[in-house]
């Protein structure tokens, strides 16, 4: 067991581990866009909406699998840096455990309450027992995938950053496969869909615990003397990295609330770009998971200044990745449009974004970083406050005058400059934060 990011150029290390998860998530953004591809194919609108309405429950379940996988990566990461490979073993084996322990009753209180959730978030008639017979099948594979992002968290904390590609991939792939076999080669319809899902599931569990296990031999049977403290250490930090992660679907909301005041166009365009961004910065997203297990291992190791120098590094990584994204948008704008066949007021927000807005991207990026920096610091806590306020007072108010100001248009703007103050904040937070490590010299 070797801490590979306790030497070498972090720059390097920043770069491989991001564009390696960046190729996994670009799977699974295309993979979701395939799904709904064949189901758009039987010509049923209301499986759409079923889609959408399972998705609104799905995305908190998978929000709770982030924060748990977060949490794992930061322990294992500082483990490996302390050189213990035998208690690694035995902190993977007490996390994994936990992590079963966690989402099975939540997986149980989920499938119970179906109806009812379903019914708030407004399904009804056809929408409704669709939504329903596709979630009754998916929910119980919840604890399945909290384990495989679990074994991709292990991943990243040894810097096996190919391996938690492969991972991503094999869940895409199996679901991508199975899809138009289960939906029409089986005739299962939307049930054919969801157990497409399931299997994709089973084969990233497979393999990540062919790849923790047997080659590299880091997983034991938990002692359940040892289990309990090591569950509350992995909670001090797997908690706040959840509740960070849930803090986000509040601010998304709220924007598209205020862009419904402005009618359909205007919320078609912030629909279109919620689908170009992810696309087209999953780097960013993907640069969250890279700088946690390298700031962790060298907190491990007390090696306080590649600490710092993970951070600027990361920064640097983030403003050039963003500079060509941009570039990109703005080259692509009329493409976008004609291809989205929009007009109107979509049109002129997509243009906006494209032309200079996308800028906030650079500013979220920054929120990742340092967000990812406190999980690993031990300071997990900060993330959430920061996560919650940008979702809440740097969304919020700078959105709804925004909007008086410019309409749709100037909540963009409103979103831009709370992202910065927030996405300036934390940096300024981070920094002080790794210039009083103990010990630490820059």
């Amino acid at each position: 067991m070797q801490a590979k990011f306790t030497q070498g150029s972090i720059f390097k290390h920043v770069s491989v581990m991001t564009f390696a998860a960046t190729a996994g998530l670009l799977s699974l953004f295309l993979v979701d866009l395939v799904d709904m591809y064949w189901l758009s194919l039987l010509g049923e609108i209301e499986l759409a909406a079923a889609i959408g309405y399972a998705g609104s429950i799905l995305f908190f379940t998978i929000s709770l699998c982030i924060g748990l996988s977060i949490g794992c990566g930061a322990l294992v990461s500082q483990a490996v840096g302390e050189g213990n490979t035998h208690s690694t073993r035995q902190l993977i084996a007490h996390i994994f455990t936990t992590i079963v322990l966690a989402t099975t009753p939540v997986a149980a209180a989920v499938f119970v309450f179906l109806p009812i959730l379903l019914e708030q978030l407004g399904a009804t008639g056809r929408a409704f027992d669709l939504a329903y017979a596709y979630m009754q099948i998916i929910v119980p594979s919840l604890p399945l995938m909290a384990l495989a992002m679990a074994c991709s968290g292990v991943m990243r904390a040894l810097g096996h950053a190919k391996e938690g590609m492969y991972l991503t991939l094999i869940g895409g792939g199996v679901n991508a496969v199975l899809d138009p076999l289960f939906i029409f080669g089986l005739d299962m319809n939307i049930e054919g869909a969801a157990v497409a899902t399931v299997c994709a599931r089973i084969a990233m569990l497979s393999y990540g615990l062919y790849r923790v296990g047997k080659a590299y031999q880091l997983l034991a049977m938990p002692h359940w003397a040892g289990w309990l403290g090591d569950a509350k250490h992995y909670g001090y930090t797997a908690l706040p990295a959840v509740l960070t992660n849930l803090s986000t679907p509040i601010g998304v909301a709220y924007i598209t609330a205020t862009m419904a005041q402005f009618g359909d166009s205007a919320v078609a365009g912030n629909a279109i770009i919620s689908k170009v961004q992810p696309l087209m910065f999953a780097g960013l997203f993907a640069l969250s998971g890279a700088v946690g297990p390298i700031a962790g291992q060298n907190l491990g190791a007390k090696l306080y200044p590649r600490i710092m120098r993970t951070l600027r590094d990361s920064l640097l990584f983030t403003l050039t990745y963003c500079l060509v994204a941009c570039l990109l948008l703005f080259a692509l704008t009329d493409v976008i449009i004609q291809l989205f066949n929009v007009e109107g007021e979509a049109a002129q927000l997509i243009r906006a974004y494209c032309y200079g807005l996308s800028l906030m991207s650079l500013f979220n990026g920054m929120t990742f970083v340092t967000n990812a920096l406190f999980n690993n610091l031990r300071v997990a806590t900060w993330a959430t406050g920061f996560n919650f306020a940008k979702a809440t007072i740097f969304t919020v108010p700078f959105a709804y005058y925004g909007g008086q100001w410019a309409g749709p248009v100037g909540v963009y703007w409103g979103v831009l400059i709370g992202a910065a103050l927030i996405g300036i904040a934390g940096t300024v937070a981070a920094y002080w934060k790794i210039k009083n490590l103990p010990h630490h010299t820059l």
